[in-house]
């Protein structure tokens, strides 16, 4: 008999909660200044440095654009660095000081400038904020990527860092607004440039903790970006060409209303002040739309989606531009920037989510799969964007006649602010709204062309195995694949079950029969007990939150999000080249993906193994020797985490029946009479 279990590597431990608190602390570093530079850096240059709203939106446009080449020569540069604490760590420590002292004297221009000077001043310390600022973001971003392999846990990262953006977005605002509402105040410039010195304190305190309290885990390859390859992808993927076209005016609208939204608070509401409260708005509408990304992407579709969240947006502008003036009207502005919020942070994370798709467009097009080319076109992309919002925001108040640190504006100034944030924004929605619905790809054709990738890296990997299950030349005429080991034709069976469905056992039992080698899944159930966090079910909720709102901030994550989207490639690959040399001379494979990598295979049985909760937590509690109460906890656990995994790696929803020949509910039946059916399914499907 050649039945065996093939050893499996031992599963990593998940990250400990204060391992990405820590991780999350970098983000809240990071926003210190990067939220002062797109927020605050405005009407900072206007009110306090003097500088002349047409100039200062000219300085916001150029060095936003730099940022976007600072962000490029970052990711080409940092990977050279080779240290005792990794690749990507040693930036973070290197660079957190220079960080720091660069935004103090970004943010403390003498009062004796000329305006030519002061120009000169803020441009120049801006410039080399970008810079800086770019080799510490961008290595702090790819770290996750670095920190595990897990994806469920890269979620994990990712929602945490973007939680923490969110609420140093609203604690940021309530510390610096009020600062703005009397700007020719005696001692504004000292008290100002002492702010911004505690906030750079704080920043390099917690890049600091961030550096000390995580790891660089997994080997991170360069993956230098080619500019001709780069270009010569983007030529062919049209979904990208239009989603980046999209998010230019996307996030055109979203920064022009983020440099002039302080004077809209102060000018139009009548205190600086309220403008923590239009942000802690738009931050509950950000959060919330975020976290129903997935059902608006299965009711509406991710085009779909991102119009409609688009066109909500719009609606936030438009509102904001009608809300009357004065403190009377703060309730109905909140109401707006949550609207808003709602708008954009759906929009943005459904960017994000259809990047990702577009890589895989690109792969199916061309051959050639890119996604450092294609986040950083997009990084690049965005980051005009955001130039352009500033810019406009500038010109605009200028025009309407915006005179800086005046006591009261005129009614034209006023209205030139209302424009500026609301008005112009919507129409720079409505053409990103509209430019989207040129987007080609559709949920179906992007599910069609991934479970093609899938059946060409199935192929690829078994030429490259030396003749492996699924060898490339063995195709039939309606594009299906013949199983030929080396041994012949010998049979294949995938399972995927539900935890405690008793998948591990049936399998093993049709593997003996059928006289093929068993393969187990990757995580065995003492392992899922051993690595699963206690009290699963009171951090279930917190932990699928996190994870849901992961991406959806609009801090500068382009390249770090290409890097996590390499790796996880990355994983794809070796799996799929693990799960077809496991299967040389057949066998019964458990979980691994096994059931979308050999989906077209002639020879292969799939089968979906499910039971009624309530007996599978009690099989559970008797095999790992748990309470009922930690067995329900696993189960609910472990089927969520599998299937999330499943659909970011493989892009397929195990818990979709038409995946498999057979589903049958061991519940109802003897493992005994279960391994019969497929035994008996499998003789009928293939006769001999």
């Amino acid at each position: 008999m050649t039945t065996s279990t093939t050893a499996r590597p031992e599963a990593a431990p998940r990250l400990s909660r204060p391992r990405v608190l820590s991780y999350a602390l970098g983000d809240v570093a990071n926003n210190l200044s990067f939220l002062m530079t797109s927020t605050f850096l405005m009407v900072y240059m206007t009110d306090i440095a003097g500088i002349p709203a047409a100039a200062a939106g000219t300085i916001y446009a150029v060095t936003k654009v730099w940022a976007g080449v600072t962000d490029l020569l970052a990711g080409s540069t940092v990977d050279r660095a080779n240290t005792r604490w990794g690749r990507l760590r040693p930036w973070i420590l290197w660079g957190s000081t220079p960080l720091a002292i660069v935004f103090v004297l970004l943010f403390s221009a003498p009062a004796n400038l000329t305006v030519t000077q002061a120009i000169a001043w803020v441009f120049l310390f801006d410039a080399l904020f970008q810079l800086v600022y770019s080799f510490v973001n961008i290595p702090y971003g790819s770290l996750a990527a670095a920190m595990t392999q897990d994806s469920v846990d890269r979620s994990r990262l990712s929602g945490a860092r973007s939680i923490a953006s969110a609420v140093t977005g609203v604690v940021l605002s309530a510390v610096v607004s009020p600062q703005f509402q009397d700007t020719a105040a005696d001692g504004v410039r000292l008290r100002f440039t002492l702010t911004a010195a505690a906030l750079g304190v704080i920043a390099v305190v917690l890049y600091l903790l961030c550096f000390r309290n995580t790891r660089e885990v997994v080997p991170r390859s360069p993956g230098k970006v080619k500019l001709a390859r780069t270009l010569s992808m983007v030529r062919h993927n049209k979904p990208l060409l239009v989603l980046c076209a999209g998010a230019f005016f996307l996030l055109g609208a979203m920064f022009t209303m983020s440099a002039v939204g302080m004077y809209y608070a102060r000018d139009v509401l009548g205190n600086a002040g309220y403008f923590t409260f239009l942000m802690l708005g738009q931050t509950v509408g950000t959060v919330l739309a975020a976290s129903l990304v997935p059902t608006i992407t299965v009711r509406l579709g991710k085009r779909g989606g991102y119009v409609t969240m688009a066109g909500v947006a719009v609606l936030g502008y438009v509102l904001v531009f009608l809300v009357p003036a004065g403190g009377q009207a703060l309730l109905i502005a909140i109401i707006a920037w949550f609207i808003f919020g709602v708008g954009s942070g759906g929009s943005n994370a459904l960017m994000f989510s259809m990047q990702a798709d577009t890589v895989d467009y690109g792969e199916w097009r061309t051959g050639v799969r890119s996604e450092g080319g294609s986040y950083s076109v997009l990084s690049f992309v965005r980051k005009s964007g955001q130039g352009l919002g500033g810019a406009i925001g500038a010109a605009v108040i200028g025009a309407f006649g915006y005179v800086a640190a005046a006591p009261t504006q005129t009614a034209d100034a006023v209205l030139g602010i209302r424009v500026a944030t609301g008005a112009v924004p919507a129409v720079l929605g409505v053409v990103a709204a509209l430019i989207m619905l040129l987007y080609p790809l559709t949920t179906q054709q992007h599910r069609e062309l991934v479970a093609e990738l899938t059946e060409r890296r199935t192929q690829g990997v078994a030429a490259t195995t030396g003749g492996g299950a699924v060898p490339a030349d063995a195709q039939l005429g309606d594009g299906r694949t013949t199983i030929v080991t080396s041994r012949g034709i010998r049979p294949v069976v995938t399972f995927f079950g539900e935890y405690g469905s008793g998948a591990t056992t049936i399998a093993a039992r049709v593997a003996e029969r059928l006289d093929v080698p068993f393969v187990g899944q990757a995580m065995s159930s003492a392992q899922v007990a051993a690595t699963a966090p206690a009290g699963l079910r009171s951090a279930g909720a917190w932990e699928r939150f996190v994870r849901s709102v992961a991406y959806t901030a609009t801090n500068d994550t382009d390249l770090a999000r290409g890097a996590e989207a390499t790796s996880d490639y990355a994983m794809v690959v070796e799996n799929t080249r693990s799960v077809i040399d496991s299967l040389r001379d057949g066998g019964v494979l458990v979980g691994r993906n096994g059931t979308v990598i050999l989906g077209k295979a002639v020879g292969a049985l799939h089968i979906r193994l499910t039971a009624p909760t309530e007996l599978r937590v009690s099989r559970v509690a008797a095999d790992v020797g748990v309470a009922p109460e930690r067995a329900r906890e696993l189960v609910a656990h472990e089927d969520e985490i599998r299937a999330e995994i499943s659909r970011r790696l493989y892009g397929w929803d195990p818990d979709d029946e038409e995946h498999y020949d057979l589903v049958i509910n061991t519940g109802t039946f003897t493992y005994g009479h279960v391994v019969d059916l497929i035994i008996e399914a499998y003789r009928h499907k293939y006769p001999a």
